[in-house]
């Protein structure tokens, strides 16, 4: 029979921990987790506003997308209100360097109004094809097409031939160039009926105040920027 030494029962002693300590090391797990659970509510508003605001802020996610679509929508009425009063003789959407507008309860019913509809549309559109102009071509899509057009090589005016060959050769020489020469135009069309509309819509010189006047230009010029760069911000949010 093997009998234990008191060496022997020290260390098994040492190995086997009290039921004092047993229950201080639960009661501390305990504190803990009690703890991890009050910092975890403490911190939740904080976290969720934090997430809503990353929302909005992070390329590719819907609040990203959504502060893109409200600014296209916020600059396209700014220039609508022009294209409202020119075209169509609505009151002014807005109060500012007015006289009168439409007021609360005309803006409760714009949405029904199939005019301020259209006028929105073709702002729209203005303000489109401004930013295309304004914007001008990707880096990458301008070197393709560079690179592209480098392939063809055009031979010397022909001589002794007939008219339809040198006539041939001189299309040959201005491809695509018509199609360049349209863009531009249809970029200064509209334009031309951005800057007609708002200035028609709010004359600046109206005023005999000069800051008033350099007030009125400014807003002007905003009015017609606000449409391009909303539509900007949304390109760059889709």
């Amino acid at each position: 029979m093997k009998y234990l030494t008191p060496k022997d029962t020290n260390s098994q002693h040492n190995r086997e921990p009290s039921p004092q300590n047993k229950s201080k090391k639960v009661g501390n797990n305990y504190l803990e987790l009690l703890a991890q659970w009050i910092v975890t509510l403490v911190s939740l508003p904080v976290l969720f506003v934090s997430y809503i605001v990353a929302q909005f802020v992070t390329p590719g996610t819907s609040g990203y997308k959504l502060v893109g679509a409200i600014g296209f929508w916020i600059g396209t009425l700014l220039s609508t209100d022009s294209i409202w009063q020119v075209l169509f003789q609505g009151k002014p959407l807005l109060p500012w360097f007015e006289t009168e507008w439409v007021g609360w309860i005309g803006w409760l019913q714009l949405p029904f109004n199939v005019l301020f509809w259209i006028s929105f549309g073709i702002s729209a559109l203005v303000q489109v094809m401004e930013a295309r102009t304004l914007r001008g071509k990707d880096p990458q899509q301008a070197k393709n097409e560079f690179e592209d057009s480098r392939q063809y090589t055009l031979g010397s005016k022909p001589t002794g031939n007939i008219d339809l060959t040198v006539a041939l050769w001189g299309d040959y020489k201005r491809a695509g160039l018509r199609e360049r020469y349209a863009g531009g135009l249809i970029a200064l069309f509209f334009w031309l009926i951005d800057i007609i509309t708002t200035f028609v819509g709010r004359w600046p010189f109206q005023y005999t105040n000069p800051l008033s006047i350099i007030a009125c230009f400014g807003y002007n010029i905003v009015a017609m920027m606000a449409g391009e760069i909303g539509y900007s911000i949304w390109k760059l949010t889709k």
